[in-house]
């Protein structure tokens, strides 16, 4: 998203973020191990003529056959990250979409991806390469602080990347019950010039605890008027503490 008084078709309006460099196509599909991770999502109904210029043709807005549509908002900080073999490290990263009728059929959620961004260089530079223009945020914060008394805590969000409407995430999560472990594939969608990009991400194990957790960007931003104004804390569909000890992305482009 562009410091704009618009919304850009997604396609467009990713790709504006950092502009995505054109490098050899046997380097454009890869995997992403995921270890140590926690994260927030956030699911929401917004305006369908908000999010319609966002999702380009090819796919359908889950919802849209009467007239709604919904935001999903994720944050993630793992404790290693391993992008095709390069060296692990720690890593947050952020992604904003509009929630889709599943493309093929397949995952438990289907998102069109329209704000990524990662404090993982090797992560956005391998996005940028498949013709995603996923932004590098070295100033990317994710912090969980626990209460001393029960099982619940305080999340902070913030994200700045360059050219994007700044925005952070603040509010309260509990931690998952025991025993509350389930499979998840979630897939996340982008077209652009290098064709169509799925990222598929299963999570073997993953357990849900609830969160009460805010949006907060600029009003004037495409994101603020996604989202109607400065703030968004009603996620009445899903707000959700998500723990899990692994996960495998695997992203593929198809012409």
């Amino acid at each position: 998203m562009l410091r704009s008084k618009t919304l850009l078709p997604a396609a467009v309006l990713v790709q504006a973020m950092l502009g995505a460099p054109t490098i050899s196509a046997d380097t454009r599909s890869f995997k992403v191990q995921f270890a140590g991770c926690t994260e927030f999502v956030g699911w929401r109904p917004v305006p369908l003529a908000a999010a319609q210029p966002l999702v380009p043709a090819g796919y359908m807005i889950a919802g849209a056959a009467n007239g709604q549509a919904a935001i999903v908002v994720r944050a993630t900080s793992c404790e290693s990250v391993n992008v095709d073999q390069s060296a692990t490290q720690p890593t947050e990263l952020s992604q904003i979409g509009i929630n889709l009728v599943p493309p093929d059929g397949t995952g438990d959620i289907n998102n069109y991806t329209v704000i990524y961004l990662t404090n993982n260089r090797a992560l956005a530079r391998h996005f940028q390469t498949a013709g995603l223009a996923a932004a590098f945020d070295p100033q990317s914060t994710y912090e969980f602080t626990p209460a001393s008394s029960d099982h619940s805590g305080e999340l902070y969000v913030s994200t700045a990347g360059e050219d994007l409407p700044s925005y952070f995430l603040f509010g309260t999560e509990t931690e998952p019950l025991p025993n509350s472990q389930q499979k998840f594939l979630a897939n996340w969608w982008f077209t652009g010039p290098e064709g169509r990009m799925k990222q598929s991400t299963l999570f073997p194990v993953i357990s849900f605890g609830t969160a009460n957790v805010s949006l907060y960007t600029s009003k004037v931003s495409p994101l603020g008027k996604l989202i109607g104004g400065n703030v968004d804390g009603n996620f009445s569909t899903l707000g959700v503490r998500g723990v899990y000890p692994a996960a495998t992305m695997t992203v593929s482009l198809k012409r």
